[in-house]
């Protein structure tokens, strides 16, 4: 599996000016996101439990909490990220892809993080220019407007919970900014993809990894 410090490193110049950023932030980056990879749950570990409260189909806070251990009746597909992160809003349409083919036998549920590139924060041109503007939300009820937008825009129907605005989900899965998860009934890990994930083969592997679970159980 490909490190995100390999990841950084084969980023041209001409990325790296896209982003907005100096090569010195992105490896500062890299080395904060790798300590947090290395205490992230890993393959073969028992997924850690969480409970987070779920964002309505109208995007209004109902106060409704699912836990993981709710979905393990089936597999889960468990995916974090948010709407300012392009790499993220650029895969949305393939994990509706995966979600409407799989949901007979999988559960899903996507982790609704801290913005990776908030207008307060890394701002990316990427954004500017589909007119995507946001500040970092400061309440619950402001993460959970973005998320809803993140999910009207896009024709998102993936069920979506909401982290914290502590980021306990972000920290206890290292989710940022995006990550997925195949996780089978026993509550064990079976994929984790990369930081990222940056490239659409990763989706591609995840969803292998969930049609592999679903073919064990028939």
């Amino acid at each position: 599996m490909a490190t995100m410090r390999g990841s950084m490193d084969s980023v041209s110049d001409e990325m790296v000016d896209a982003m907005n950023v100096t090569r010195e932030f992105l490896d500062n980056r890299t080395v904060e996101k790798d300590k947090m990879d290395a205490i992230a749950p890993k393959i073969s570990d028992q997924a850690p439990n969480f409970t987070a409260e779920q964002l309505s189909s109208d995007g209004s806070r109902s106060g409704e909490k699912i836990s993981l251990s709710d979905l393990l009746n089936t597999p889960v597909g468990l995916l974090f990220g948010s709407y300012t992160c392009p790499i993220f809003r650029d895969q949305l349409r393939r994990y509706e892809e995966i979600y409407q083919a799989r949901r007979a036998n999988i559960n899903f549920l996507c982790i609704y993080i801290l913005e990776a590139h908030p207008e307060d924060g890394w701002r990316v041109p990427h954004n500017w220019n589909k007119d995507i503007c946001l500040p970092t939300p400061q309440t619950l009820d402001e993460r959970a407007k973005i998320a809803h937008l993140c999910r009207s825009k896009e024709g998102f129907t993936v069920p979506m919970a909401l982290d914290t605005m502590e980021n306990e989900l972000l920290a206890l899965y290292a989710g940022s900014p995006e990550r997925l998860y195949a996780i089978n009934i026993d509550g064990m890990i079976t994929h984790k993809s990369s930081v990222g994930p940056f490239t659409m083969d990763d989706v591609e592997a995840w969803d292998a990894a969930l049609g592999k679970l679903t073919d064990t159980q028939l």
